[in-house]
């Protein structure tokens, strides 16, 4: 779907931050927007989005996180009706760090998918996420290529799924060859409200490098 919001894109913007911002985007209108973002070496950028409202959504982002920046990315996806997507491509370089937030309250179908290539020394990325469902879906695709040594990731994704609703939480980490020294770690839980309702929880490790520390988990209970 990233293609798509590149080919039919109908709105979209360009960001590139030198120093120090804070920006605040709102997904209002169903379409599909395409957007994309540059931190320079050394700058900072907080990044706030919300998506709401019905129909169908598809946003595609692009990320370039300079080296020793931090890129904060926060972001609220309200309940809706139809159809939201968003798909987010990242690079980071030397010393830098990608931190998202996530806070998924579903639709009829909701797909947040994000890709992040850990390119230099000493990289990182941190992300979390927490999904509360009632009969909708939310669905959260992660890829962390830790493609340099030294480089970190941590993941922490929890689930509330209530009524006939569903969660999905596919997460992979791949350690390239000669990236000794990476350290990752990935955890998802769900917990069901209902008999009908459904999480799918799927941690999974890629591993090509010999000194490195990798760990996931994953749980889903319910109520007594």
């Amino acid at each position: 779907m990233g293609e798509a919001s590149l080919a039919f894109a109908n709105a979209g913007f360009g960001l590139r931050v030198t120093k120090a911002g804070k920006v605040r985007v709102n997904f209002t209108t169903p379409g599909q927007a395409r957007v994309r973002i540059v931190v320079e070496p050394g700058a900072t950028l907080d990044y706030v989005e919300s998506a709401e409202g019905d129909g169908f959504q598809n946003i595609g982002m692009d990320v370039s996180v300079g080296a020793g920046a931090v890129f904060t990315h926060a972001r609220v996806a309200r309940k809706g009706a139809g159809v939201r997507i968003e798909d987010i491509n990242a690079t980071v370089a030397d010393q830098a760090s990608y931190r998202m937030h996530v806070a998924n309250f579903g639709a009829e179908l909701s797909r947040l998918e994000l890709k992040i290539a850990l390119n230099g020394e000493g990289a990182s990325a941190h992300l979390s996420g927490v999904s509360v469902l009632d009969n909708a879906h939310a669905d959260v695709t992660t890829h962390i290529i830790h493609a340099q040594g030294n480089t970190q990731s941590t993941q922490l994704f929890k689930h509330v799924v209530g009524g006939k609703a569903r969660a999905v939480y596919q997460g992979k980490i791949t350690v390239a060859e000669g990236s000794n020294g990476s350290d990752s770690r990935q955890t998802a839980k769900a917990l069901l409200l209902d008999e009908r309702a459904e999480a799918d929880l799927k941690p999974e490790l890629e591993i090509f490098a010999d000194d490195v520390k990798c760990a996931h988990g994953a749980a889903v209970g319910d109520l007594d």
